[in-house]
């Protein structure tokens, strides 16, 4: 926990910093998680880890050194020690062809309305007792393997540029269990993510696992052809699609290198549907919540795509001081993207009633890029796939796999679900850095590449 002790080395440190005529920034990183993994219907781990980092950056004309220090921060002598350090970096690193931006908290920051003090309770004894009851809810006979990560995460950050502070507490978690049929071979699959205990449904993962369970063992399986399908992508497809074409096509350096899909159109562009509107949002609810960036900047809404159109890039800041740009407040992994929704119709599968063959595919797995400059994405069915015609379920498909452009599967959308979800897209191996998308509860694609299919699961 980062105490007010803490904080006041810290300032301490960065006005010491500041009378030596040091340009520094100082961000203090805390986090408390706890990760329990499913395997053969038992714990297999249960792990927690209480961590403090502290990143120190000193810009000197046009050199910079970093340091970062683990562990509890105890006194004044101990960071300037570290600061040291990072001021000899920067005295004997090399040029770069660009001048720095200096990191600068822009004004007061606290953002602490996703702190949820029921947190706590997420123990791995509820836990285990959680994955015991679905284990006996859903059927001992299956096997079952998952992961359940929960956490607080904190952060502090100042500068010489001024006496502000931004300061971030809030939790999280991201809960999947994956049933698999020991003799078929078949797989299935749930997920929840949130910031409150509450955001975690038992009862909820039950019966979507039954009903997923009731297709795959009672409906016949189908070997699909290889040909353009209409496809209904659901939440956990559409936010690792749409986080793969952001990266890949509104990211300034890759835009600036000429590697985004992008790279051959202008600001003002047709790129995707008309449909279609990305937007980051760093206030959405729905998304892990930051207003400000690990440089200090106030996050603000910003359109990436507007009703199809090419409308922005996203800069952090030593993009932006390489290719002289503004920067937008992307020095983060707080990334809030929402994709605009429509349909009044909650179900995906009552959404395609009156179209005669569907293949539903809510999660896509082993996501690849065979072409980036292309904008070309693959990735299998695997999870949960379903062959629908004319809004009835005729039952499970065996593993499929698209190939397809971003602008061929986002531009060619008929129909967006009008209820958001949130995705948790975050990287549990790394320190905490929460990230979720709000996106549709699907999306019905038109004109879809399935390039392969196998002839089992």
């Amino acid at each position: 926990m980062i105490d007010n002790t803490t904080k006041n080395i810290i300032l301490k440190v960065r006005d010491i910093a500041e009378e030596r005529n040091i340009v520094a920034s100082f961000s203090l990183h805390y986090e408390n998680s706890h990760l329990m993994r499913i395997g053969n219907n038992s714990v297999s781990l249960s792990t927690s880890e209480e961590l403090t980092r502290m990143d120190i950056e000193v810009t000197n004309g046009l050199r910079q050194g970093s340091h970062t220090q683990m562990g509890e921060i105890r006194s004044v002598e101990q960071v300037i020690e570290s600061l040291e350090i990072a001021y000899e970096k920067a005295l004997v690193a090399k040029e770069k062809d660009y001048k720095p931006i200096e990191d600068e908290v822009e004004e007061i920051f606290v953002e602490n309305s996703q702190n949820d003090n029921k947190f706590n309770d997420l123990t791995p004894d509820f836990k285990a007792e959680s994955y015991s009851k679905i284990f006996n809810s859903v059927g001992n006979n299956y096997n079952f393997s998952g992961s359940w990560s929960s956490g607080t995460t904190e952060q502090f950050i100042v500068t010489t540029k001024n006496k502000n502070s931004a300061y971030l507490v809030g939790t999280d978690q991201i809960f999947t269990i994956v049933l698999k049929h020991p003799v078929k071979s078949w797989e299935i699959t749930a997920t929840q993510t949130g910031w409150k205990k509450s955001d975690f449904d038992l009862d909820y993962v039950i019966k979507e696992l039954k009903m997923y369970v009731d297709y795959y063992e009672n409906y016949p399986a189908t070997q699909i052809d290889i040909k353009d399908y209409t496809v209904v992508l659901g939440p956990q497809a559409i936010a690792e699609v749409i986080q793969m074409a952001i990266f890949t096509g509104f990211w300034g350096r890759t835009y600036e290198e000429k590697q985004a899909w992008t790279s051959k159109n202008s600001i003002g562009d047709k790129v995707l549907g008309e449909n279609i509107t990305i937007s980051d949002d760093p206030l959405n609810d729905l998304t892990f919540k930051s207003c400000f960036d690990f440089s200090g900047q106030k996050r603000v809404k910003r359109n990436i795509v507007e009703d199809g159109k090419f409308v922005s890039l996203m800069y952090d800041s030593t993009t932006a001081a390489k290719f002289k740009r503004e920067k937008t407040g992307h020095d983060t992994s707080s990334f809030s993207i929402t994709v605009n929704t429509g349909s009044d119709v909650e179900c995906p599968i009552d959404a395609v009633k009156d179209m005669e063959e569907v293949l539903y595919i809510p999660a896509l797995h082993y996501i690849n890029l065979p072409s980036v400059s292309k904008g070309i994405f693959t990735g299998s069915s695997r999870f949960n796939a379903l062959l629908v015609r004319k809004g009835k379920v005729v039952g499970p498909i065996y593993s499929s796999r698209i190939t397809d452009t971003f602008q061929n599967v986002f531009g060619n959308v008929a129909k967006i679900s009008k209820l958001a979800k949130s995705v948790n897209l975050s990287n549990t191996y790394g320190r905490r850095a929460p990230v979720a998308f709000s996106v549709p509860n699907y999306m019905v694609c038109e004109g879809v590449k399935i390039t392969d299919c196998a002839e089992s699961f």
